[in-house]
């Protein structure tokens, strides 16, 4: 199920890269989560330039002298959402293939389904439609909602990120794991995004690998789902 909120989310978060005209950043930063925009700092001073590859952008996509803060936190905006959609791609990917509850009838999976996940969405189209259109309108919500919460309303601006609104930053922590200063804070946006690129990469291979040879993940490699069941 993880494999259809891939597919539905990709699709919308992908709007967030596209380009808006090039804006001079006149106007004056705020300080958010103890970070402030800085056009001479590499991705405008923002956490993720992280060892070993450091200040990684080889094709200057992130380009902070040329362009607004809004711009700059636009792609940053756009590389935490994927990142995070990713993370749980992956864990969808194998718990969708291996964990046998997930695979019947239920409220989770209100059809059963088997064979790679990159099949999923699809049986789950052709048997349940319905759920399926439920299930495009919740990711709709959540959509909406992000966008109220950090864009600027259409009407008075296009892709453009609200002043106050930290990249990635959309309020939600119910564990109250959120860090209290602002060097923890960019710790755990260095290790969120560690972790977003990493499932990135991983989820993409696994999408891959099951196009090229269409078996599921686990039993490619040599494990049976009995024995994770």
């Amino acid at each position: 199920m993880m494999k259809s909120i891939t597919l539905a989310l990709s699709l919308v978060g992908a709007a967030a890269f596209s380009r808006s005209p090039m804006r001079m950043a006149a106007e004056t930063s705020m300080v958010k989560n103890g970070w402030k925009y800085d056009q001479n700092k590499f991705v405008g001073g923002l956490p993720g330039a992280i060892a070993p590859l450091g200040e990684f952008d080889p094709l200057e996509i992130c380009y902070p002298e040329e362009m607004s803060e809004s711009d700059v936190k636009r792609l940053r905006e756009a590389e935490v959402m994927h990142g995070r959609v990713a993370m749980m791609a992956f864990v969808g990917y194998i718990m969708g293939e291996a964990v046998t509850p997930l695979t019947g009838k239920s409220f989770i999976m209100p059809t059963a389904v088997s064979g790679p996940a990159n099949s999923h969405l699809a049986q789950i189209i052709g048997e349940q439609p319905i759920a399926f259109i439920a299930f495009v309108c919740a990711i709709g919500f959540a959509e909406i909602r992000r966008a109220q919460i950090g864009w600027v309303s259409p009407d008075e601006a296009l892709f453009t990120l609200r002043d106050d609104y930290y990249p990635g930053d959309i309020g939600f922590d119910p564990l109250g794991i959120r860090p209290d200063t602002p060097e923890a804070f960019a710790t755990e946006q260095c290790r969120e995004l560690s972790n977003g690129r990493l499932a990135m990469i991983a989820v993409a291979g696994l999408c891959a690998q099951e196009i090229v040879r269409p078996v599921q993940i686990l039993e490619n490699l040599g494990i049976q789902r009995e024995i994770i069941a």
